[in-house]
Order: structure tokens, then sequence, then C-alpha cells
């Protein structure tokens, strides 16, 4: 399996591809204090208007404040928007 993982990062070194598209990492962009685009997520876990947890591949991302709403989503983008008071990842559960 090492052998395997090895040679997938010298292919995306050697096409210079961006880690976050190669791996599905995901990105949160924080836009100002009042939105957050996520992209490449799994699923929404828990939707209140104090919290937003979201599944990625690499485990749990929880956006915390006021007033939170996502104004729009598709597979692989979603825009929040609330006063944001704290984005925290998690590892990956067992």
């Amino acid at each position: 399996m090492k052998k395997r993982a090895r040679l997938k990062e010298q292919v995306v070194s050697a096409l210079e591809m961006p880690s976050e598209l190669a791996y599905h990492d995901s990105i949160v962009t924080l836009t100002g204090p009042r939105e957050v685009l996520v992209e490449n997520y799994r699923c929404i876990c828990r939707y209140t208007p104090e919290e937003i947890v979201i599944r990625t591949l690499r485990g749990k991302v929880t956006i915390c404040g006021k007033g939170l709403e996502i104004l729009w989503y598709t597979p692989g983008e979603m825009k929040i928007k609330g006063c944001i008071s704290g984005i925290f990842p998690q590892g990956q559960e067992e």
C-alpha cells in the first residue's frame, strides 16, 4: 500500500496538481466574519442556527456562531452565512 501512495505522490508532483484536487481535501474559505465557503465536503451532519457540522474525507469541520444558515449548496460546495465565531477541524473518527 505504501508503494501505491508513493506513486500517487509522484504523479501529483509531476503533474503539478494542487493537493486539494488530487487528494479531495476540503477547502474552507472564510470571506469576512459573516461568510464561509466550503469545498469538497461529503455531507451535513448537524445544522442548527448556532452550529453546522460537516463531514469531510479526513474528518469533520464544525462551524460555530449565531444565525448560521446555508445559503446554497451543491454536491461539491456550500456557502454559509451568519455571525461566525469559530471554525474547528476534527480528525478522522475511529
